[in-house]
């Protein structure tokens, strides 16, 4: 499963930039671990030789599995560092116990830019190419990473209950309209998201600016 469903690679014209250093100059596991991600990126996973590690990362196979057991533990790695890491609740999102929902969404978005910004350092490209190769790499997580399903319906399920608590207290505080159902406004706003990012990765890249005015949108429909 992945971008390939689509008859070719998305990417196929487009090579991320690899940092290459010494073979003798010490590299730490971050760098590994991000040269191992951009490397996945322009070669999927079955297709990442243990020479094309090499000359990625600059290390001898035996450098670079110092901290990971086989390629499989390499990419693991890159998978917990560049997905799982960081959409979790608690690194992507930092709010008050007693923000409104107004503010909680604009705080969303927030979090959503740093998010966005953080994996396109990373990769050393802008927004839009990085949304086309990050969904790729998602398809290649669920291809080969063991329980990737489990654990990012962990992730999803933890954004939901945090979404489900400040709707309740929007409620409850009066902010929004107490005739609605929790779970349907808790879907209106987690799909616009979810529902952009998707369509939007394959030409443009996620646009919070479009993502925002949703909110606001929806927010005024609650009111």
């Amino acid at each position: 499963m992945g971008l390939w469903l689509f008859g070719r690679n998305v990417l196929s014209s487009w090579k991320p930039k690899i940092n290459i250093c010494c073979a003798d100059m010490k590299t730490n596991k971050a760098e590994i671990y991000k040269n191992a991600f951009r490397l996945f990126l322009q070669d999927n996973y079955e297709k990442v030789t243990v020479v094309k590690l090499e000359k990625a990362i600059g290390l001898s196979c035996r450098g670079i599995y110092h901290h990971t057991k086989d390629k499989l533990g390499l990419f693991k790695a890159v998978v917990d560092t560049y997905i799982f890491e960081p959409h979790k609740v608690e690194n992507k999102f930092v709010f008050a116990e007693d923000i409104s929902l107004r503010d909680f969404l604009q705080t969303y978005i927030e979090g959503v830019e740093r998010t966005m910004d953080y994996l396109s350092n990373e990769l050393g490209v802008d927004r839009k190419k990085c949304a086309k190769c990050y969904f790729q790499f998602l398809f290649q997580a669920y291809k080969y990473y063991p329980n990737f399903v489990e654990r990012m319906d962990a992730i999803f399920e933890k954004d939901q209950q945090m979404w489900r608590k400040i709707i309740d207290k929007a409620i409850a505080s009066g902010e929004i309209r107490n005739d609605i159902a929790t779970e349907e406004v808790v879907d209106m706003f987690r799909m616009a998201h979810l529902g952009m990012s998707y369509v939007l990765a394959f030409t443009t890249g996620l646009d919070t600016e479009r993502l925002k005015r949703q909110f606001e949108a929806v927010y005024k429909l609650l009111k």
